[in-house]
């Protein structure tokens, strides 16, 4: 999934959200006198006003029927055990640039999101708008069609909040082929935000996507989603440690059966931009991608598009093409260091393959290191003990995502 779908998402979205009643403060200049306790959990929408704290209530079910604001200045907190579903179509969360999120969820009760109905594309998903840079432009940002809900700057430590042992599930709804939300989306979002034990599930698009930004992420699981599972591009630099993402054996002869492990760009117009913080080059560490090969995308790795990158302790299994590169500054970078290593492959068909801006082919085979006794996430293949009980699941291995 790529940037087009936000500006889609608010434009379908505008009217119904600015239209509806605030949650904790009138739209109108002369009247703040909403308050929270005139949310309906059955119809949850519109948005948090700057200046207020919206605290949600565990022991009740919400229902999201259309957008969900988090203004500047604003703060949303969902507290552990809360469950919240999303009727179908364009409704989704997000939060502002200075605005913060707190997903409080634990281990033994994790907050979760879900469709109304049980499927992939049923809503949107959850969407984060921080201050750090996108290098879209030289100063950082980056702008909606719209022109109120710009993304990105110049603060790399920016927070945004919370995200802590969250379920995702159905996300992902399509407006058409080009256009769809990701579980969770994090554009120009700081290393200031804590994000850990997220788990998206039975998406249609992206598990988990970073447009720019410094995000760093712990422990999160992917499983069935209908394109990539970590995806990044807009000169993402922030640490990756401890995925595990799979594809779903019962998604292999749909349409969309799954595609990579991580698709990673820089920029997707503009592969050797120097503006914001130029190339791409997160850190990912304790990782495990199982596929199978169905599809035409059946990678474990695609670095492309002048992504750079680190990598060390990771587990492919099951895809078509283990490392598949592309373009000369994702080549230069690979091929000036030793910044692939400790991989394993497990049944891959071709270990590795690349071609350059020229579309000429490159052997990389000596750009990585591998280890046959490498772990993964935590278990070779198969679901780490860190991942069991708040996702829900109690195993999950090769079995699970091929037949």
């Amino acid at each position: 999934m790529k940037k087009t779908f936000l500006n889609a998402a608010l434009f379908l979205s505008l009217t119904a959200a600015f239209s509806s009643t605030a949650i904790s403060c009138s739209n109108s200049d002369d009247d703040s006198s909403d308050s929270i306790s005139t949310i309906d959990p059955s119809n949850f929408k519109g948005n948090i006003a700057a200046g207020t704290t919206l605290t949600l209530d565990p022991s009740k079910v919400y229902t999201i029927t259309g957008r969900v604001l988090v203004e500047n200045g604003a703060n949303l907190i969902i507290p552990a055990g809360t469950k919240i579903t999303v009727a179908e179509g364009a409704n989704y969360l997000i939060v502002d640039r200075g605005g913060k999120l707190y997903i409080n969820g634990t281990a033994t009760s994790p907050v979760v999101f879900e469709g109304t109905t049980h499927k992939q594309g049923h809503w949107g998903g959850i969407v984060l708008l921080g201050n750090a840079p996108s290098n879209r432009t030289a100063a950082g940002t980056s702008t909606s069609e719209l022109g109120d809900m710009t993304y990105g700057g110049t603060d790399n430590n920016d927070n945004s909040g919370v995200i802590k042992y969250v379920v995702i599930k159905d996300s992902g709804f399509k407006y058409n082929p080009e256009k769809e939300f990701n579980g969770l989306s994090l554009f120009g979002v700081g290393s200031g935000t804590i994000i850990s034990y997220v788990y998206v599930t039975d998406g249609a698009d992206d598990g988990v996507e970073c447009f720019g930004g410094s995000p760093n992420l712990d422990h999160i699981v992917v499983t069935g989603v209908g394109d990539d599972g970590f995806d990044w591009t807009e000169g993402y630099k922030g640490n990756a440690n401890y995925l595990y993402v799979a594809r779903k054996k019962q998604y292999q002869n749909n349409t969309e059966p799954g595609n990579r492990g991580i698709e990673a760009d820089t920029q997707d117009t503009n592969a050797n931009t120097t503006f914001g913080n130029g190339a791409s080059n997160p850190m990912i560490t304790n990782a495990t991608f199982l596929g199978n090969t169905a599809g035409s995308e059946s990678q474990g790795l695609k670095v492309r598009a002048g992504s750079n990158g680190q990598f060390d302790n990771i587990v492919l299994a099951n895809y078509s093409t283990g490392l598949d590169f592309e373009t000369d500054r994702t080549l230069t970078w690979f091929q000036s260091g030793s910044y692939i290593k400790n991989i394993k492959f497990v049944n891959i068909t071709t270990k590795s393959k690349a071609k350059n801006t020229a579309n000429t082919t490159v052997d990389i085979s000596g750009v990585y290191s591998e280890n046959i006794n490498a772990l993964g996430a935590g278990s070779g293949t198969a679901l780490p003990d860190w991942a069991k009980g708040w996702t829900g699941l109690s195993s999950y291995d090769v079995a699970d995502s091929m037949n």
